[in-house]
């Protein structure tokens, strides 16, 4: 007894989907070549830019935060709940933007929406014993208290 003959294998027609990611694949440029002009450039930049260092084991490509003006923002009014009066010093620094404003409680201003995003996560985390169903006792957070009040403005 013999091995069965290999069947030959159909070729057939690329389907939709497979021509678009071959079209996107041939579509992408050399990292030195992006252009940087829109949010959604900095972030491909960025990946393209991670994959790279990674490949090379080096940071040979450093990551570029998108400039403040590109980024989305939202009017709102500042304040502080722990300590009113006083001016808060915000620098947020990361792959998405780089921002280093002092904000001055009671005055209006236009924030991204990440810094915005980032300044509501902040708050004082309240702990708080809770009770299992089998009967023991566990601690765990509760809720937080807002550091800030942030309070966003409609009106043009």
């Amino acid at each position: 007894m013999g091995r069965p003959p290999k069947e030959q294998k159909i070729q057939q027609e690329p389907t939709l989907l497979e021509k678009t990611l071959e079209t996107a694949e041939k579509a992408v440029l050399p990292i030195d070549e992006m252009p940087l002009t829109s949010l959604r450039e900095y972030r491909l930049y960025n990946e393209a830019a991670s994959k790279a260092n990674k490949k090379l084991k080096l940071c040979r490509y450093p990551l570029k935060p998108a400039p403040e003006e590109l980024h989305p923002k939202e009017r709102i009014i500042f304040g502080r709940n722990d300590q009113p009066s006083n001016p808060l010093p915000v620098f947020l620094s990361n792959s998405l933007i780089h921002y280093d404003e002092t904000l001055v409680p009671g005055k209006e201003y236009m924030i991204p929406q990440c810094v915005v995003s980032y300044l509501s996560q902040k708050g004082t985390p309240i702990w708080q014993w809770f009770d299992k169903p089998d009967g023991s006792r566990e601690t765990g957070i509760s809720h937080k208290e807002p550091r800030f009040a942030l309070r966003t403005v409609y009106a043009e």
